[in-house]
């Protein structure tokens, strides 16, 4: 779309250029805010190519876009600025950003659903900046924040805390800050006319230490970086985008050896023709050239220019050429990665180059403009970019519009596994479907599709099988019963884009139980006390205790609890009814006790629940809901902490679960405990637990029959009701016992039989399916409820097959059995298992 600006309404900007007043060039941007661009975002859905990104007001090419945060969403800003992106030690990818009012984490390992794991304030400041060293974040500003050091150690818990605010020698204000972190040093750039001050990290990152300052020049950006090898090996030389005065004069690459902190040497000085302000740049990937950018260069008729900069012999760097795109917009911040050029230029948005092919005259390939009003010469749009995340998300921050994710290329391939995926998977080995779409002839890369298994011993890699067309089967290996696997698929496109499914693999994983199946050894639905207790000698909270019962329910509280056919839940405090913070959790703590459980003979037990928490309901956040485990009665190990920000803080019920032996080892003294706390900020704290489960694997397989109709449909256990022979099919034996498990509990259910087998979808609106066809029987008679357990079983009598009329079964003969249940559902009340062929002998 065309956007550029008319130049006649630049004749501020130009007066504003003209004025020797400005502190630094950065206050043009004051000039031409504008109100924030609170549209509706984008999150929760399937990734924008860039053909459908108009009806969201923007333009782009070769682009995805994956989500977008409006200011209004983050923290209600009037502006955002600079972004950068961080990488967890499990591999969760997450992206940070500043705003006018402080710095915004965001956990985007599936980055089309981006959540808020935290914030942290600062003063109100158009320019903010950071960088990351370690699990630490480094927060500065131009108005007085001097260095925030914020942990990212919980940021998988979805929590990160301002840990120390060290002071900036000399000035709390900076412009940006830079962090080299082969050498563990941070530079503050910037600030009151400072050029670099310098901190090292090495020691403790939560509390940097002053090393020394070099203000000979203004600093306004920098990227300092060590060599290992070549000439410059042992040097750790900044680059610095510099000048005089604020940086207005003798603009210029200021190339620094501050190898030796005592003695920072000049080791060279470029300038480049027309030179107006040094703002930002970067090496290329093989530090032969630095990408310079100059702000203030772009007048309407001079393009959207970028200096490309020889630095290969670091004490002798000269200019050498400059490229554009044929723009008007002006540069503002630029990386390198993977042989590309990721420019955030204002008012056009981020533009992507190739400098592999050519580095001194690299081609625009692709571009996703943020900014809809034009594509002049102001200072409105993308201030930055973050390209280096694993899965290949790019991060983008705009003045007006807020947070950005995007993907370089329109999907070339689309790779699903079809259905939902297994949460079991056959010890003996396994498959699961796969369907991978191209959007045209040739677009596949047909060699690249591949199985991924971390089995928490590394990751193995094993190729997808083509059944045909765009059929493919993942084919898992045999695997240890009772362990858990993390799984995904790629492929590869023909331009070697990889497309994964889960969409944010490896960060987002399918997640599987090596195992036959489960049973539900032990559930609560909380309609009644079933041995669990309140109180522990710790405990001091003043109101809002644990308490069971039918909760009247606030903004904060829930109204109703979580089991569809009960109305009782353990929740702390009961009041009167739609009053907020009404015998909420106050000044304490308080703790909810389960029964003691025998998990001594389990084989890989696991035990979920569901859980409310509120700590949201005014300005103080501070308080958590914990959740612990014991083995032993007096040791007590995390099993999750669920605030004081990130999900799950604000209200809702929401499922939580975990293998036991991952925390510790089962035992015959396996006990929970619950504990809602406040700490005596004011805030209002609302807590509910609700259908407790426990359930175990099955690693012994069937002896008799042939499985057909497997896996079942779903039914609101979340698993897939499963029917078992065990015994003997010789029919003098009489021996022959029909199991079904996995079936909701305390639900009725019977055993249906015929000769035939065949699929009748939903039948009568069932959830399920019947597999069976022509004369069938039912077991009447033995009509019985599957109880806590979830199972019931028959033992078969061969004289009398309840067909019509019955018959006695015959030596040779095949028949074909399958249960029906009743299912606690809001829709279809029944539900069916998979089915199983008998040949009686």
């Amino acid at each position: 779309m065309s956007k550029v600006l008319h130049l006649g309404a630049l004749a501020l900007f130009g007066c504003a250029l003209a004025s020797p007043l400005l502190a630094h060039e950065d206050d043009l941007k004051v000039l031409h805010r504008l109100p924030p661009n609170n549209g509706p975002g984008y999150r929760n859905a399937a990734p924008l190519p860039s053909g459908s990104v108009g009806n969201l007001g923007f333009d782009a090419n070769n682009m995805q876009l994956l989500s977008w945060v409006p200011l209004n969403q983050i923290d209600n800003a009037s502006t955002g600025n600079d972004c950068w992106g961080y990488v967890s030690p499990s591999g969760r990818e997450y992206a940070i950003m500043g705003t006018r009012l402080g710095t915004a984490f965001y956990d985007i390992t599936v980055p089309t659903a981006p959540v808020s794991i935290g914030y942290v304030s600062g003063t109100n400041s158009l320019w903010r900046d950071a960088k990351v060293y370690g699990e630490y974040c480094y927060s500065v500003s131009e108005s007085g924040d001097d260095i925030q050091v914020i942990s990212l150690v919980n940021a998988d818990s979805g929590s990160v805390s301002l840990v120390s605010t060290i002071p900036g020698i000399g000035s709390s204000d900076s412009h940006n800050v830079s962090i080299n972190e082969d050498s563990g040093y941070l530079y503050l750039c910037g600030g009151n006319g400072h050029g670099i001050r310098i901190y090292d990290l090495n020691a403790n990152p939560a509390a940097p230490t002053y090393v020394t300052t070099w203000s000979t020049r203004y600093c306004h950006d920098a990227q300092i970086v060590s060599y290992t090898t070549g000439p410059h090996a042992g040097r750790e030389i900044a680059f610095l985008c510099s000048g005089f005065n604020n940086g207005y004069d003798d603009t210029g690459l200021t190339i620094l050896d501050v190898t030796n902190k005592a003695n920072i040497q000049v080791v060279s000085q470029v300038y480049w023709p027309g030179a107006v302000y040094s703002h930002q740049g970067w090496l290329s990937e093989d530090r032969q050239y630095f990408y310079m950018g100059d702000e203030l260069d772009e007048d309407g008729s001079l393009p959207s220019t970028t200096y490309v900069i020889d630095v290969s012999d670091v004490d002798n760097a000269f200019y050498v050429s400059p490229f554009d795109n044929g723009q008007v917009a002006i540069t503002h911040n630029l990386y390198t990665h993977g042989g590309l050029i990721y420019a955030a230029n204002y008012t056009t948005g981020l533009r992507v180059f190739d400098y592999a092919s050519n580095p001194l005259s690299p081609t625009e390939i692709a571009h996703f403009d943020t900014f809809s009003p034009h594509d002049g010469v102001t200072f409105n749009g993308l201030w930055s970019c973050y390209p280096y995340l694993p899965s290949g998300t790019i991060i983008g921050s705009d003045l007006e519009s807020g947070l950005f994710l995007f993907r370089l290329g329109d999907p070339e391939v689309d790779i699903a596994v079809d259905g939902p995926p297994p949460t079991t998977i056959d010890p003996a080995g396994d498959s699961a479907d796969v369907t991978i779409a191209e959007s045209g002839v040739g677009f596949l890369n047909p060699i690249t599709p591949q199985l991924h298994i971390d089995d928490g011993n590394g990751v193995q890699t094993y190729p997808l099988t083509q059944v045909f067309g765009s059929s493919w089967s993942a084919d898992f290996p045999p695997m240890t019963c009772g362990s858990t696997i993390e799984w995904w698929v790629t492929a590869e496109g023909s331009s070697g884009q990889v497309y994964a499914d889960p969409f944010g693999a490896p960060g987002e994983r399918y997640s599987s139980l090596i195992s036959l199946g489960s049973n539900l050894a032990v559930t609560h639905s909380m309609e009644a006390v079933d041995g669990w207790t309140v109180g522990d000698v710790t405990d001091d909270a003043t109101s809002g205790v644990w308490v069971l019962g039918d909760p009247l329910g606030t903004a904060s509280e829930p109204a109703d609890d979580h089991t569809t056919m009960g109305s009782m839940c353990w929740f702390t405090g009961q009041g009167t009814g739609g009053s907020i913070g009404e015998n909420d959790v106050d000044n304490g703590s308080t703790t909810l006790f389960s029964p003691v459980y025998d998990m001594s003979s389990y084989t890989a037990p696991r035990i979920g629940y569901w859980r409310w928490f509120s700590n949201d309901a005014n300005a103080i956040v501070d308080d958590t809901l914990r959740v612990e485990i014991t083995n032993d009665g007096s040791q007590w190990f995390p099993v999750e902490t669920v605030g004081p920000t990130g999900t799950g803080t604000t209200g809702g019920w929401l499922y939580h679960d975990f293998v036991v032996d991952s925390i510790v080892t089962p035992s015959a003294t396996i006990q929970l405990r619950f504990i809602a706390e406040d700490n005596g900020s004011g805030s209002i704290v609302e807590a509910a637990i609700d259908d407790l489960r426990i359930t175990d694997i099955t690693c012994e397989p069937p002896s008799l029959g042939t499985r057909y109709c497997s896996p079942a449909p779903f039914n609101t256990t979340g698993m897939s009701s499963r029917i078992d022979a065990i015994g003997s099919s010789v029919i003098i034996d009489q021996g022959l016992i029909l199991i079904a498990t996995q079936l909701p509990p305390n639900q009725f259910g019977f055993f249906l039989v015929s000769r035939t087998q065949g699929f009748t979808a939903n039948p009568g609106g069932s959830m399920g399916h019947l597999c069976l066809a022509d004369d069938i029987g039912r077991y009447m008679s033995q009509v019985m409820s599957s109880g806590p357990t979830g199972t019931i079983s028959l033992m078969v009598d061969f004289a009398s097959i309840p067909v019509n009329p019955p018959v006695a079964a015959l030596i040779g003969e095949s028949w074909n059995f399958q249960a029906w249940h009743r299912d606690f559902s809001s829709g279809p009340l029944s539900n069916f298992s998979d089915a199983i062929e008998l040949t009686f002998e």
